[in-house]
């Protein structure tokens, strides 16, 4: 595998480290800044994350902690809330500050994996989470996404034991993660590899989570999801949320009992079949593109995260919900697939795996 750019190398961009330290301390200033004066309301989950935590640690079982989540959650979740010494107030802070920790982590290993674009791979990261805005430190949606970008410059640096581990360490999260997998099955030699990390820790989190939870919970967060309606920012809603813009009364919207809000009128019902006959194909597609991937004699490190894109951008396009923060999900491998494609001078080929 090609061995990243020269830092030096000419017609790079100018902006060091410092200049983006400074551009990202901005850019967190200003959305920290719109939180503010918009009156803090982006903290609801977060202060829902506290207040489910807080009930568990006083005596309410796992069984019946945020189920909507993989149990792994529930522990991450923890990590604030005995850093706040159980404080509501401090869960908030905390919670925020290991969002931002984590978001400047993964900026820093962009910059010293991303060869001759590392720049551009940083700025994109520090604009795509400004876009994203508040959103982006209130909710753990980030977390799978960084999880996925690291799998793509781990597979840049031939660590594919580590790719796999982080694709399995992001489905104890958000489950979705593990489509994953396939993308990080490059080099014929490597895929073994790949396998082994994604089965340690997706199936170890697996089997501690059915030992100390149960099987129900195990299961909980696919029953949630396949149990809610038509979520209002899903494309399938798209339609019937214009059309209640002129006509309120035509459709009615609601928090569920599954804490989103869903729509419910005149043609939901087959939107909602659409929906499912659309995610059913999608994942048909997806795996048809992963067979067409790995039987090609050559393949890139760039290919590998494009499919990856391509994979949650099917499951955010089809599924019958949609939230905000789940765009999220893309930020990650995008900008890993920027830093990969600076990670070779111009006169050589992209990183690549031959069987």
């Amino acid at each position: 595998m090609s061995q990243a750019a020269d830092p030096d190398t000419p017609g790079r961009s100018r902006l060091g480290w410092r200049g983006l330290a400074l551009i990202w301390l901005a850019a967190r200033g200003i959305v920290f800044g719109v939180w503010a004066y918009f009156g803090l309301t982006t903290q609801n989950d977060v202060l829902y994350y506290w207040h489910r935590i807080h009930l568990m640690w006083s005596g309410a079982p796992l069984s019946s902690t945020l189920v909507e989540y993989p149990t792994p959650v529930v522990w991450f979740l923890s990590i604030p809330y005995w850093l706040a010494g159980r404080s509501r107030p401090g869960f908030v802070v905390a919670f925020i500050l290991l969002m931002l920790i984590l978001d400047m982590l993964f900026a820093a290993v962009l910059w010293r994996t991303g060869g001759s674009r590392r720049t551009f791979a940083v700025l994109f990261w520090i604009v795509f989470t400004f876009v994203m805005g508040p959103t982006t430190y209130m909710r753990f949606d980030l977390v799978p996404a960084v999880l996925g970008g690291l799998a793509v410059l781990s597979l840049l640096a031939a660590r594919e034991t580590i790719a796999g581990a982080l694709v399995g360490l992001g489905a104890a999260f958000k489950l979705w993660p593990a489509l994953l997998w396939p993308g990080t099955l490059g080099e014929r030699r490597g895929r073994l590899r790949a396998t082994l990390g994604f089965v340690v820790v997706g199936g170890g989190l697996a089997v501690v989570s059915l030992a100390l939870g149960g099987w129900n919970r195990l299961v909980s967060p696919l029953a949630w999801q396949s149990a809610r309606g038509l979520q209002i920012e899903s494309i399938w809603a798209t339609p019937f949320m214009l059309i209640r813009v002129f006509s309120p009364s035509s459709y009615a919207v609601a928090l569920s009992q599954w804490q989103a809000f869903e729509i419910a009128g005149s043609g939901v019902a087959p939107a909602l079949t659409a929906s499912t006959i659309a995610t059913v194909i999608g994942y048909l597609a997806i795996l048809w593109t992963y067979v067409w991937w790995l039987r090609q004699r050559e393949r890139t490190v760039m290919q590998a995260a494009l499919i990856m894109i391509l994979v949650i951008t099917v499951i955010i396009v089809t599924n019958k919900t949609f939230s905000p923060q789940y765009m999220m999900w893309l930020g990650g491998p995008l900008a890993a697939l920027l830093a990969a494609s600076g990670s070779a001078p111009a006169d050589q080929p992209a990183p690549s795996w031959h069987t």
